[in-house]
């Protein structure tokens, strides 16, 4: 029987995927968002409406007796007018993280993807391979993978035809806890929403709820501490490392992707850094796990495109290439960086920091990591701390991240147009420019801006 379900907040990357599963099985789907209202992140709405999704501003008007589950983003705070009419008209509400772990938690096959960094390109990899061997899983990603865009959703989900469900999880808010996978994959842990031993908890959770196998970092220190309270029987590391179940061997990187060898297969990829390698032996243990031949992973991964904003290259105009890439915590920073920089290139470092709180756990580390991977040619534009909205406490700003920086140029612009002018002026053939940043869809705007300025540069 098709039910009605309403999304507060539906236009992020974890409630937009899950709403079109939902859509996908025959459900009546609506929902509303606040970018919807400041007609902000438009494709990623366009895109849901094209689906059959219905959607309201957000003031209370979608928010009738007649719904029978209603979904709320963790971003929404208790004064929201759709929430407020919620509690007003007794309807029974859920979390996303809870909802989608209620989902998971009764399939016969949940594969769940977990980690610092790289979840979302580990999920993809992953995704892609199950595709294309017959597996037809039900995938809810936390990045746009190309191959389902193409099939005209945003593109972070997929309905499957299978028990299997392959997800990215979040432990951003602690609800990692509640997903029980049959196949766990820890990618490694970094601090990143919370302190170090906050995460060792959450993640040892999870290790301890997956059923079968734990598939784990054998490089990450803070990994490697929880492979000693797994049975033996259900740990597949992967890693560099000797002590790697899945190594990676006769590694050779290049600006524009890598190979390597497992169990003597070669392997190629077309996405550049140390670390998407790292991402690729997580995938090729999960598909050793469920029976894919070698031979096949590595035709899977050789065609492997990436995910939006990892990483993504925009374009190059005049010798200078413009990248679009998430990297938010100073651990995907740094291994951004160093993919980056592999042919010595200087590099214009943009970033904005993803909000307040962000900014605040981690100042000290994200200062270090740009005084130790930014050389004195480079350059660093630090944009202003993103403002998502509602309560925060705006008690620190990017000029306090400046205040701790070495490297000689580095400067902070208030607004965008600035932003473009400085890359006009400073960039030049052999440069590379690249946009850093979560939360803000705009950033990929900024990002094409740069591209097409220096296009029109080059003219």
């Amino acid at each position: 029987m098709k039910k009605h379900y309403f999304f507060i907040g539906i236009g992020g990357s974890g409630m937009s995927g899950l709403a079109q599963i939902i859509r996908a099985q025959g459900n009546f789907v609506s929902g509303s968002d606040r970018n919807y209202d400041n007609q902000k992140d438009l494709e990623v709405f366009r895109r849901l409406q094209s689906q059959g999704i219905k959607l309201y501003p957000q003031n209370g008007s979608g928010i009738t007796p007649h719904l029978d589950q209603v979904i709320v983003s963790n971003a929404i705070e208790n004064d929201n007018p759709d929430l407020m009419k919620v509690r007003e008209l007794s309807l029974p509400v859920i979390s996303r993280s809870e909802f989608l772990a209620r989902i998971f938690n009764n399939t016969t096959k949940g594969i769940g993807v977990a980690g610092s960094s790289g979840k979302s390109t580990i999920t993809a990899m992953s995704a892609r391979m199950m595709d294309e061997t017959g597996f037809e899983p039900t995938v809810i990603n936390g990045a746009v993978i190309p191959e389902y865009k193409e099939l005209g959703g945003v593109g972070n989900a997929k309905l499957g035809n299978s028990d299997y469900m392959l997800v990215e999880t979040d432990e951003s808010d602690g609800s990692l806890i509640n997903f029980y996978p049959e196949i766990g994959i820890l990618a490694n842990i970094s601090k990143d929403h919370k302190p170090i031993p906050e995460l060792i908890q959450i993640f040892s959770r999870f290790v301890e709820n997956t059923k079968r196998t734990v598939i784990i970092s054998a490089d990450c220190p803070f990994s490697r501490e929880l492979i000693r309270i797994i049975p033996r029987e259900k740990v597949l590391s992967f890693g560099f490392s000797k002590e790697s179940q899945i190594k990676a061997e006769e590694v050779k990187l290049s600006r524009d992707g890598s190979t390597f060898k497992v169990q003597g297969t070669l392997f190629s990829l077309k996405i550049p850094g140390k670390h998407n390698i790292a991402n690729a032996l997580a995938a090729i243990a999960l598909g050793i796990k469920i029976g894919i031949p070698l031979s096949i992973i590595s035709q899977v991964l050789k065609k492997f495109r990436g995910v939006e904003r990892r990483l993504e290259l925009v374009g190059e105009a005049n010798g200078i290439r413009v990248y679009d890439d998430f990297s938010h915590n100073p651990a995907k920073i740094n291994a951004a960086v160093e993919a980056l920089k592999q042919d010595g290139s200087r590099l214009i470092l943009i970033y904005q920091p993803h909000g307040f709180g962000p900014t605040k756990l981690l100042r000290e580390e994200l200062v270090e990591t740009f005084n130790q991977k930014l050389e004195p040619a480079d350059f660093l534009i630090l944009l202003d701390i993103y403002y998502a909205g509602g309560t925060a406490d705006k008690s620190i700003c990017s000029e306090d991240l400046l205040k701790g920086v070495f490297v000689p140029r580095a400067e902070n612009p208030h607004d965008r147009a600035e932003v473009l002018e400085r890359i006009a002026e400073l960039s030049k053939p052999g440069d590379i420019v690249v946009v850093m940043g979560a939360r803000d869809n705009t950033l990929s705007d900024l990002a094409r801006s740069i591209f097409k300025a220096l296009k029109r540069k080059d003219t």
